[in-house]
């Protein structure tokens, strides 16, 4: 009997771990590691309060036009001067000689703000104080339009003057340009002479004076600066 007694015993202690799990007793935990998903978004980190706030986006500049490269180029889209059917009756003998170059006579007192609208920058006058060059400066500048004075009292503008006129009709910076006299008889005699200063044939020089506004009284004395016959 004693030794049934110590067979139980022993089976009891072999068999209590499985009793155990067999009532209900909890099973030990594993942790199981879950697979990374390479499509997932990644991950937003969270603001810090304490950086500085990012400079705001600049929008990109618009480019300029590009500038023409001399008076006749009009590759670009470059202001121009207006044609003659585009131009209110405030210039008196209103021609358009080359894309960025207008020419004419007298300006109306009240035109320069309205040459300023119809996109002009410069004006070059070729009159004399006495024949008002000093109030027209005035009246340009009031207007925001550049003023350049090449006063010339005799029959034809001198080489010095023509010089000076090429730098300026050469130089896009200046463009559209207004150049004007009394009647527009000195912008013909002026552009005969710049234009034979390109290496235009005199005779061919001459003729484009003309168009905008030379006449007999003043080609004598270009035709005599050309080297031509008189008339």
């Amino acid at each position: 009997m004693k030794s049934r007694k110590i067979r139980k015993s022993l089976l009891a202690v072999a068999l209590g771990p499985v009793a155990a799990l067999a009532v209900g007793a909890a099973a030990p935990s594993v942790a199981v590691a879950q697979a990374v998903n390479p499509c997932a978004p990644a991950a937003t980190a969270p603001a810090n309060p304490c950086a500085p706030a990012a400079a705001p986006e600049q929008a990109a500049e618009t480019p300029a036009a590009e500038l023409p490269k001399g008076p006749y180029d009009t590759t670009t889209k470059y202001a121009q001067a207006v044609y003659g059917n585009q131009m209110p009756n405030i210039v008196d003998n209103y021609l358009r000689a080359t894309p960025y170059v207008g020419t004419g006579g007298l300006i109306d007192p009240t035109g320069m703000p309205i040459l300023k609208g119809l996109g002009f920058k410069t004006v070059v006058n070729l009159n004399t104080a006495d024949e008002g060059a000093t109030a027209e400066a005035a009246l340009a500048e009031q207007a925001g339009l550049a003023y350049i004075n090449i006063a010339v009292p005799t029959k034809a503008p001198t080489a010095e003057q023509v010089a000076e006129f090429a730098k300026i009709v050469e130089d896009p910076a200046n463009y559209p340009i207004l150049v004007h006299c009394e009647s527009s008889n000195r912008v013909g005699a002026l552009w005969a002479l710049y234009r034979a200063s390109t290496g235009v044939p005199p005779m061919v020089a001459v003729e484009e004076g003309r168009a905008v506004g030379l006449k007999t009284s003043r080609e004598a004395a270009v035709r005599e600066q050309l080297g031509l016959p008189a008339l």
